[in-house]
């Protein structure tokens, strides 16, 4: 009897766990912390046996709850144990959350859901609201042939609409493997355009990832533009050789989607998404920036943003013999993460010390004018206005040969010019003097441009390859090698990852000049610059090209 006594509490707390894991709901929330996604909500579909999924969208929910965002992610769920399997392709517990959700990201490949289930998704789909695709979401939905459901039409291969769901929606379907699978990984390549684009700010111009190209259609639906470029490599490592009987081929796109609700949804589609593609910060930060910008939140970009991984992310190979079974939504290694980290304005380690010995400050005795109007630019509380009106420069008083200077800036515009020159020839500035036109100078510019000057261009049927923006390096009218990447010519040096904030917000530029050698950090970060500068010593100027702008805490330092 006193034995009996003495296993009752033990089989109560038993009793009371298993009502408690009957009890819970057959998913996954995140809620948002403090950040700029709080009051948002985002949806994850994690449905298909191939890539993980069941492991990249929790990873990337958690991630994106430290921004304040609150992330549900659903599963295909057995639902005889509550565990997650994603060989279960009529079972995805959770849709209904779809309807209170500002952002579907979907991750699933060939669910033949029940209609109630269905209708969730597009329900979504026709609301207006936005989607993300990653992988093999272009050929989600697979129907049986006879299928009487009224949603049949979404299967991968339907002829009305062509494609189905994937490429009415997303822009594209399956098409096959054009990088041989597990095998031909994947040199990414930011197509210039895009580099300034919201979803690539802070992403590296090029970077690897261990995922395959998918092959695409001659062209992808509507108005799908392709932002990434993939070329396959001959091997999974990122010293592999480009495979060159393979062009580069889009992996990541954007478009809008009208639906029955009149209101165009954006949309961003990547073909990677191979599990260990996750461990990628470059893929991190694209799909998490994706997630702003398809939101509408493209101004809270931030390029230092935390995207670090945390809790458990190890997951298995690709295809079923990866999956792990078993495993519920409430499982500690997915419920578990890492203390929150601080996401907003994250200080870059790399700003220069401008207070140690032999720095100075710029002001307005240090500089004089060449062409520009005599309100063009004018001082105010330590501040630089310029007005951008005319074209012109204003040049410091004496020449430098070795030196480095920091100077911040802000557009107070969209898609603004200007920039700095360095090594600047006293001969164009005598020209530009006695000219009293309208007109730049010789030297080294560094320049200076809004993210909307892109777009600009483009709206105008201008071409946008031959420039980046923010922290392009080139000669005008002197020498210089540039350093990669290149603009197409081999006359830029373009910048390998795109630091700098939008007009409205100011960003640090340092600069450094030594020995004919030019190297430029945005934002802490060094990205651009070039070598082999003749002459290597001349004024230094300060632009203004149509648009207003503010420069402050302009310094100095003279270097032997």
């Amino acid at each position: 009897m006193r034995r009996n006594v003495l296993l009752l509490p033990l089989v109560a707390l038993l009793l009371s766990l298993t009502v408690q894991r009957a009890s819970a709901k057959p998913w996954l929330t995140y809620e948002g912390d403090e950040g700029p996604g709080k009051g948002k909500h985002i949806v994850f579909i994690a449905a298909e046996s191939s890539y993980r999924s069941e492991l990249s969208m929790p990873l990337m929910a958690r991630i994106l709850a430290r921004h304040g965002f609150t992330c549900t992610v659903l599963f295909a769920i057995d639902p005889e144990t509550g565990a997650i399997d994603p060989r279960v392709t009529n079972n995805i517990p959770g849709l209904e959350t779809l309807e209170s959700a500002d952002l579907l990201v979907a991750f699933m490949r060939w669910r033949h859901l029940p209609d109630d289930q269905m209708k969730h998704i597009i329900d979504y789909t026709e609301s207006g609201r936005p989607i993300i695709g990653i992988r093999n979401a272009t050929h989600p939905f697979r129907y049986p042939k006879d299928s009487e459901s009224p949603y049949a039409k979404y299967d991968w291969a339907s002829e009305d609409p062509k494609g189905g769901w994937g490429r009415e929606v997303l822009g594209e379907t399956w098409v096959s493997h054009y990088g041989k699978n597990l095998v031909e990984s994947t040199e990414c390549e930011v197509i210039n355009f895009a580099a300034s684009h919201p979803i690539f700010r802070g992403v590296h111009r090029s970077f690897w990832v261990p995922d395959d190209v998918y092959g695409i259609s001659e062209e992808l639906a509507g108005d799908s533009e392709p932002m990434l470029l993939g070329q396959p490599l001959t091997g999974w490592s990122p010293d592999a050789e480009p495979n060159t009987h393979k062009k580069p081929l889009p992996i990541a796109w954007t478009k809008t989607y009208t639906g029955s609700s009149g209101k165009p949804a954006r949309i961003f589609t990547t073909t990677m998404g191979h599990a260990d593609a996750f461990k990628v910060e470059d893929f991190r930060r694209m799909l998490v920036n994706a997630c702003y910008w398809c939101m509408e939140m493209e101004d809270q970009v931030d390029p230092h943003a935390d995207v670090a991984m945390s809790g458990t992310y190890e997951p298995g190979p690709a295809g079923r013999q990866g999956l792990k079974t078993g495993v519920r939504p409430d499982d500690p290694s997915l419920v578990a993460v890492a203390p929150p980290a601080n996401v907003c304005s994250v200080a870059p380690t790399a700003f220069i010390d401008d207070t140690q010995p032999g720095w100075r400050s710029l002001t307005a005795e240090d500089f004089a004018k060449v062409n520009s109007a005599d309100d063009t630019w004018q001082w105010k509380d330590g501040v630089l206005h310029c007005t951008g009106q005319p074209v012109s420069v204003l040049r410091t008083a004496k020449q430098y040969q070795n030196f480095e200077m920091v100077v911040e800036w802000m557009h107070e515009k969209p898609a603004g010019n200007s920039g700095v020159f360095v090594w600047v020839t006293p001969e164009s500035i005598e020209k530009l003097t006695a000219a009293g036109k309208p007109g730049l100078p010789s030297g080294i510019e560094v320049q200076i441009l809004d993210h909307g000057f892109t777009d600009m261009m483009k709206a105008r049927g201008r071409t946008t390859d031959w420039f980046g923006t923010n922290g392009d390096v080139f000669a005008v009218g002197v020498k210089m090698t540039p350093f990669p990447p290149l603009s197409p010519n081999g006359s830029r040096s373009y910048p390998k990852r795109h630091m700098a904030n939008g007009h409205g917000h100011w960003n640090h530029y340092y600069i450094r000049a030594i020995n004919g050698e030019v190297r430029l950090w945005v934002n802490g970060e060094e990205v651009s610059g070039g070598t082999g500068c003749d002459p290597a010593k001349g004024y230094l100027c300060l632009e203004s090209e149509g648009s207003p702008i503010q420069f402050r805490k302009l310094r100095i330092r003279e270097l032997p």
